[in-house]
């Protein structure tokens, strides 16, 4: 029986990596479908689409009748967004692979299409490309990751700071990514207590730095 062709219209590329000689793996997050894991066969004439992590853009899958997404081929891949940025930040690009780490540790749950979480990476990625201060961008990502699966982060973390730490965090939750005037350090330690509270009070899996 010939192939079924799936399109998911919006997924990004979080992970590349080799699968034996002949293939890559390639994990995307997409609206519709939440993770996806999917083959692609490696360059060819037959293949001839290029791929970068973080690529953003319509896939094609061919599927086997009756198998599910995750066994599927990626035959095609239309880029409607490469975020350039991130090539040109150490910096910036170490804080989208932790990003892309944090959603492949944490599967959505089956009750859920992806949206939120699609939207929130969308957001992120884009303004790590844009040159926004990454531990800040990390901060407000994992908060709001945190409080959506229904961890009490302002309750629990936030509210219990010491006065020092809790105006910083504040003016990091609060403030536009390019209007924060704090030193790196100062939001890096921020983040850093984040997810120190993350990592020994929710089930969150956070990735390894």
């Amino acid at each position: 029986m010939p192939a079924e062709k799936l399109i998911v219209a919006n997924a990004i590329v979080l992970k590349l990596s080799p699968s034996g000689e002949k293939f890559t793996q390639v994990r995307l997050l997409s609206a519709e479908r939440g993770l996806l894991s999917v083959l692609r066969r490696n360059r060819s004439k037959s293949n001839p689409f290029s791929l970068d992590l973080f690529d953003e853009g319509e896939a094609q899958v061919d599927l086997k009748p009756g198998e599910s997404a995750n066994n599927g081929f990626l035959t095609d891949f239309t880029v409607s967004k490469k975020r350039i940025g991130l090539g040109k930040s150490y910096a910036a690009l170490q804080a989208a692979s932790w990003l892309s780490g944090l959603l492949l540790a944490n599967p959505m749950h089956e009750d859920e299409l992806g949206e939120e979480t699609y939207r929130l990476a969308l957001r992120a990625l884009d303004s790590l490309s844009d040159g926004a201060p990454p531990h800040s961008v990390l901060l407000k990502t994992l908060y709001v990751f945190a409080r959506d699966e229904g961890y009490p982060v302002l309750a629990d973390w936030a509210s219990k700071l010491p006065l020092a730490l809790s105006e910083k965090v504040t003016h990091i939750l609060n403030t536009p990514l390019k209007e924060i005037e704090l030193h790196k350090d100062e939001q890096q330690n921020a983040f850093a207590s984040l997810a120190r509270y993350v990592e020994h009070n929710t089930h969150i899996r956070l990735p390894r730095t």
